[in-house]
């Protein structure tokens, strides 16, 4: 059996596991007045989230402020436009003393501060059970509001035992206002060895449901929170006022630079720090310095610069954490997952065949030659390039200087072009120097470009960098891009050079990512999901596609949705006769995988016209449904259809991919199915905090001897025991934590680490993964079979040398996303990112 961090709540266990709330229901004329109250630029409405948080602040208790779009319909029924929610008992004076506060700092002396006038009497607590609705064999209803405020009840009964790990001191775990754990004692910082990184564990929960469950479900998890102590690359500071039962504050910080010293200053929300100076607490400030060690403040770093100590807790850690929840939580039912014995996956495949790639691999591509354009700015460069594609052929490839074309096969070509003044960094006229490369050009041909670009991640990041210059230009050309880096001749101080290892598998991932980008696929993918003597495998042609969807949150012109779709036409017997296919937004049609790339990276990114709620989810219902039906209309009729979609990408979109309507509300191909098309739908979610994360497995065979060693997942698929749906789990391990001395996070946790393998400190510790299959739609497939399929698209990447996320037509169509020249890119303005 394997052991994750998702447990059952049984419903005779509510009341004693998460308490009462108390709710005050807000009427129309509060809304009202709320509606008048001065807006900040870009906002539709004031903040919920400033008065909630001054309010946990102020009360030291949950707080929650909810609008309508959480309601239950019951509730709105009622006549309740807003929702005001705590646990246990009503507020004392300081509810209207706060709300008052918050509304004088906002409006800054324009009109007559009169919400607090307008708050109504509490509610009788409730039970959490009250507010569910209980569904045999489905999973329960509740209102938005009721995930988010139990979590806090959970945490605050987590907290009251000392969590115990491998003998240390206990450690005493500290609620923040977010309603975390914080590992907050001086004592129990993981710091490196010359004192001058810090880091602090951090646990979450998070209430939510399981296909198939017919209770509630608790997630938990836990992570690493790297501390900035001066402020620096922080958008979120702790702060601990040192008041008894007072939670640890996590508020916002924002880092602007003083235009008098140009030096960057940290500053807190001021909202907050009015409604704390109100209920006559401690002034909230932060000095203009901050000191070097973390002490009461302390700011999060919140981006992935360069830290001197590495990510994650691991999964020794993980483990500990399960047993501190089932002792202190006894009611709590584990989610049983057993392996699923039908389902046996293909030998993964790291390696090409003898003698490289077959000219078969080309026909993937959806053209007739690709040739491989290398183009060069140093020596280095040239020789890392021809080295791993004489790796990958199985001999020797030596183009010459004068730009011949050396076959790697009888379609594949590659090329190498010295064009330093195009790949420069800084203002250069790429487009003049573009020339240099020398493309090969028509229809039936594709032209690929491998370029060197100068990187290092300590190094200084240039003004302007030329990757996505380039890849936009050469986009323009029908030409995808990759690159690989070089580092400076001048390196920083105190900064070692990748070795000769580390620069190999750089050449070796970027040349893989390019076959990727040109739609170049061996047979390894074939292998992993044809039936080759298992049962279930894929013994018939079809069409898998891979839809993703994501908001641009960093336009000034509201938020774009980006949506792209990737298929893969697999014919089990024949691999020339495959082909990847992208949509192309610009030509209104699916084009061959590399020309589709290179078109997306040439244009703006996303457009407003699609969204994920509201009428614009239906705009994109049928877009999408149009695209299918295009795409459809490209085979044989009868090809059944595979559609692969993530969970929080697409659940908005499309409802009936939420568990609380499973299949019951609007679906990907409802329109196609309604022709008589076979369409079926896998849904996937990866997001531990609502999947829960595994930790161990049970087992008679194959244990560690060291009983308080996680035994790491096996290559297997494991179903959900207790649910009557088609779900289950795909749990393994990263290749990090499966390299040598990559389990040093089973072996220890970051405060059990012996001073001997101390630079353990500086990497990522990698805990397990999972990854949650649930079958929507089965179509003419056995769900098992969709499961077995699943699994093997992600187990043998098309590229990568270990398993991916999402199967390999999603993950396609999410990589070529991340590649945009455009992805998640603004302005910075005179705010420090």
């Amino acid at each position: 059996m394997l052991i994750t961090l998702a447990y059952r709540v049984p419903r005779q266990e509510m009341d004693a596991l998460l308490g009462t709330i108390t709710a005050y229901p807000l009427t129309e004329e509060f809304e009202a007045a709320w509606k008048t109250l001065p807006k900040r630029e870009g906002q539709h409405q004031p903040s919920y989230y400033s008065l909630a948080t001054g309010l946990v602040a102020a009360t030291g208790r949950p707080v929650k402020l909810f609008g309508e779009h959480a309601l239950a319909d019951e509730e709105q029924a009622m006549g309740s436009r807003m929702l005001l929610l705590t646990s246990d008992s009503a507020f004392d004076d300081r509810l209207r003393v706060a709300v008052q506060a918050w509304e004088g700092h906002l409006r800054d002396g324009r009109g007559v501060a009169g919400l607090a006038g307008l708050l109504p009497a509490p509610e009788k607590s409730r039970s959490f059970a009250d507010f569910v609705t209980f569904r045999p064999g489905e999973v329960p209803v509740m209102p938005g509001w009721v995930f988010r405020t139990a979590e806090w009840q959970v945490m605050r009964r987590l907290a009251e035992s000392p969590f115990r790990v491998d003998g240390r001191a206990p450690v005493v775990l500290s609620m923040d206002t977010d309603g975390s754990l914080l590992s907050w004692s001086p004592d129990d910082l993981v710091v490196n060895r010359s004192g001058t990184a810090f880091s602090m564990h951090r646990i979450s929960a998070r209430l939510t449901t399981r296909a198939g469950v017919a209770d509630p479900v608790l997630c938990f998890d836990a992570h690493l929170s790297r501390i900035s102590p001066q402020g620096a690359w922080a958008k979120s500071v702790w702060i601990d006022r040192a008041e008894s039962g007072a939670p640890i504050l996590r508020l916002p910080i924002r880092r602007r630079k003083d235009k008098e010293t140009g030096e960057w200053r940290s500053h807190l929300d001021s909202a907050i720090a009015k409604i704390l100076e109100a209920c006559q607490l401690s002034a909230l400030d932060i000095p203009e310095e901050l000191p070097s060690v973390p002490g009461a403040i302390r700011p999060q770093m919140a981006n992935t610069r360069f830290h001197a100590l590495g990510s994650g807790p691991g999964p020794r850690f993980m483990l500990r954490l399960h047993e501190h929840i089932v002792s202190t939580l006894p009611a709590l039912v584990p989610l049983p997952y057993e392996v699923d014995k039908r389902i046996r996956l293909a030998p993964r495949v790291k390696k090409y065949a003898v003698g490289g790639l077959p000219s078969a691999a080309v026909g993937p591509s959806g053209f007739r030659k690709v040739t491989l354009v290398c183009g060069y700015g140093t020596a280095s460069g040239r020789e890392r390039m021809l080295a791993e594609l004489a790796q990958m052929t199985g001999r020797p490839v030596n183009p010459e200087a004068d730009g011949t074309a050396v076959p790697l096969n009888e379609r594949l070509d590659v090329v190498t072009r010295h064009c330093p003044d195009l790949l420069a960094h800084g203002s250069v006229n790429r487009a003049a120097h573009l020339e240099s490369l020398n493309l090969p050009s028509g229809e039936d041909h594709l032209a690929v470009a491998w370029l060197e670009t100068e990187y290092h991640p300590d190094a200084p990041r240039p003004e302007i960098d030329a990757k996505p210059h380039l890849r936009r230009l050469l986009g323009h050309l029908g030409t995808p891009a990759q690159f690989l880096a070089t580092e400076p001749t001048v390196l920083p101080p105190k900064t070692t050079p990748p070795s000769p290892e580390t620069k190999k598998h750089a050449a070796r991932a970027a040349l893989r990512d390019l076959l990727r980008a040109a739609g170049i696929m061996d047979q390894r993918i074939l292998d992993a999901v044809i039936a080759g003597g298992r049962p279930h495998g894929l013994a018939r042609k079809a069409m898998l596609v891979g839809i993703h969807a994501r908001r641009q949150q960093t336009t000034a012109t509201g938020t774009p949705l980006i949506l792209t779709m990737v298929a893969l036409y697999v014919d089990p017997g024949d691999l020339a006769s495959c082909q990847t296919l992208v949509y192309s937004d610009g030509r209104q049609a699916w084009l061959p995988g590399g020309r589709g790339i290179a078109e997306f990276h040439a244009g703006a990114i996303g457009t407003t016209r699609l969204g994920r709620t509201g009428d614009k989810s239906e705009v994109t219902r049928g877009v999408v449904e149009e695209r299918l039906g295009d795409l459809l209309a490209l085979k044989p009729d009868g090809t059944p259809m595979v559609v692969f979609v993530d969970t929080l990408e697409t659940r908005t979109i499309w409802p009936g991919l939420q568990n609380a309507h499973l299949g019951a509300g609007p679906l990907t191909g409802d329109a196609l199915r309604a022709k008589g098309a076979d369409v079926a739908i896998v849904r996937l979610n990866t997001k531990t905090n609502e999947v829960g994360r595994p930790v161990t497995r049970r087992e008679k065979a194959n244990m560690p001897r060291d009983p308080g060693k996680p035994a790491a997942p096996d290559r297997k698929v494991y179903r959900l025991a207790d649910g009557d749906r088609h779900c289950w789990l795909f749990a393994g391990r990263s290749a990090s934590i499966k390299a040598k001395g990559g389990d040093t996070g089973a072996l220890f946790t970051r405060w059990t680490l012996p001073a001997r393998l101390a630079s353990h400190l500086a990497v990522p510790w990698h805990s397990y993964t999972g990854k949650e299959i649930v079958v929507v739609r089965s179509g003419s497939w056995a769900a098992e079979q969709l499961v077995g399929l699943t699994a093997s698209l992600c187990e043998q990447a098309v590229s990568w040398d270990d398993r991916t996320q999402m199967p390999v037509p999603l993950h396609l169509a999410v990589i070529m996303d991340e590649d945009h020249p455009d992805y998640r890119t603004s302005g910075e303005g005179e705010e420090e990112s």
